[in-house]
């Protein structure tokens, strides 16, 4: 009997010796996992707090310095990404790849199983949505990041981060920094100008000087403030789905949101744009903010093309997620 039981003995021990070291290894890794997301935020927390001073920064007459600005943004990133950046992937050097987490998304795309149908189709859009925060990434790491634009409203900031044709379609990258609640986009608005001929500027002066004799302004408005051409976005959407650079890479900074918008070309004889993006974000007291970022920018010889029959343009249908 006693030789019968020994041999269960031993499984038994063996069970509670297994379950054990199973305990101690799931404790280990819950653990981890709990001190990574504890030192990720406290990472995030603490660039949160330097980085509301890129907000509010003008020239001598309280207009937004783009140049100053941008020398602040390189400045701060090259602070966050020595100290609270290093120090945390110091502790978890392991898990410190940029493409950790689209690799991940790449494995639920091809592995079989339940969710793989959905991970499939929703790839692609993954795969844009890091390409350009890495693109981003990249800068910021390397103290390099630009933008043609920028500009500030309340906690909020928008840059207009690159702009380059498409096909006959422009693409306007932007980063909106800050914001309290979700931020939404609510459309754009374009505008082209060019110089008034030497007819338009004649017949103005002359407008300008008759009123002035009867001491009186002018009706006729200066040909040069005056758009010749205008697009506008047909819904508020832009081509990705809302979403921020740290969702895809783990240490680009917090509450970053990167996306673009579809525009027309600009017309062969524009010298001026000017964009206009509507966005609106939660307010401390609930209530909506609704923001409005205009830029007037030199049409670059790249952005322009064919504006035959050009009146809106629409971005592309919402992705699904």
């Amino acid at each position: 009997m006693k030789k019968a039981l020994f041999p269960l003995v031993l499984l038994a021990a063996g069970v509670i010796i297994s379950a054990v070291v199973t305990s101690w290894v799931v404790t280990a890794e819950a653990r981890k996992e709990g001190g990574f997301k504890a030192g990720l935020l406290g990472m995030q927390m603490e660039f949160m707090c330097n980085n509301s001073i890129l907000r509010p920064i003008t020239d001598h007459e309280g207009r937004a310095d783009l140049q100053k600005y941008l020398n602040e943004v390189n400045t701060l990133m090259s602070w966050y990404f020595k100290n609270p950046a290093s120090k945390f992937w110091a502790e978890y050097p392991d898990e410190n790849d940029p493409e950790s987490i689209i690799k991940e998304k790449r494995r639920l795309a091809s592995e079989e199983g339940k969710s793989q149908r959905a991970a499939k189709g929703n790839l692609p859009i993954w795969e844009e949505c890091f390409e350009l925060v890495k693109g981003a990434y990249d800068q910021l790491k390397k103290g390099t990041y630009n933008a043609l634009a920028s500009d500030f409203q309340g906690s909020v900031r928008l840059d207009v981060h690159e702009v380059k044709r498409d096909g006959n379609k422009l693409k306007w990258v932007v980063l909106v920094w800050g914001g309290i609640g979700p931020v939404v986009y609510a459309g754009w608005n374009m505008k082209l100008f060019k110089s008034p001929t030497a007819e338009e500027k004649a017949e103005y002066d002359k407008a300008v000087a008759k009123a002035k004799r009867r001491g009186m302004e002018p009706e006729m408005k200066d040909p040069a403030t005056l758009h010749f051409g205008e697009s506008a976005s047909a819904s508020g959407h832009p081509v990705l789905p809302n979403f921020e650079g740290s969702e895809y890479i783990v240490d680009f900074p917090p509450r970053v949101q990167l996306n673009y918008f579809y525009t027309p070309t600009c017309p062969p004889d524009a010298e001026k744009v000017e964009m206009l993006f509507k966005i609106k974000s939660r307010a401390i007291s609930g209530d909506d903010q609704h923001m409005e970022f205009k830029f007037m920018l030199p049409a670059d010889g790249g952005w322009k093309g064919s504006w035959d029959g050009v009146q809106k343009i629409e971005a592309a249908s919402d992705y699904g997620q």
